[in-house]
């Protein structure tokens, strides 16, 4: 399997195959508008604004999973006096967790830290916790009632 980001500019050509693995994700999402009568366009609007980057995991051509992550800086500054970049696997969707898991967060981990991050990191459901946790991550505890976890890049 191969985890790809997916450039802006190729946006259009994924979409239509890469949202129906999202859209269970954003139904779950704390951060979903509770007035947000269309998620897709949601999603898209902060992709095409830049809040957030579109990865796909492929089978060949075949789309197995889509992850869209947001690059954050942390509340709190490090010793140095510098904030922390942390890059959030915001909403993760697809079928074949176990087969794929090790690769994206690899490669994602990779991209992230040439942005000058120092951590992926997410929550949702317990399971994302463990399978973290067997690629380097741990448990961070719960946030918005989902569980935490995060995995040091840096």
């Amino acid at each position: 399997m191969t985890t790809t980001g997916i450039p802006l500019r190729d946006l259009h050509l994924v979409w239509a195959d890469l949202w129906p693995l999202l859209e269970p994700a954003v139904k779950r999402s704390p951060d979903k508008p509770d007035a947000c009568p269309e998620p897709a366009e949601w999603v898209l609007a902060r992709l095409i604004a830049g809040d957030a980057q579109l990865h796909a995991v492929y089978e060949g051509a075949t789309p197995v999973a889509a992850i869209v992550t947001t690059i954050q800086v942390a509340a709190h500054s490090t010793s140095s006096g510098q904030a922390e970049k942390r890059c959030l696997l915001w909403l993760v969707g697809g079928s074949r967790l176990k087969e794929w898991a090790a690769e994206a967060l690899r490669v994602i981990g990779d991209w992230a830290r040439g942005l000058g991050c120092v951590a992926l990191w997410g929550a949702g459901r317990p399971g994302w916790a463990r399978i973290v946790e067997q690629f380097g991550g741990r448990s961070i505890g719960m946030i918005d009632g989902q569980h935490a976890w995060e995995r040091r890049i840096a």
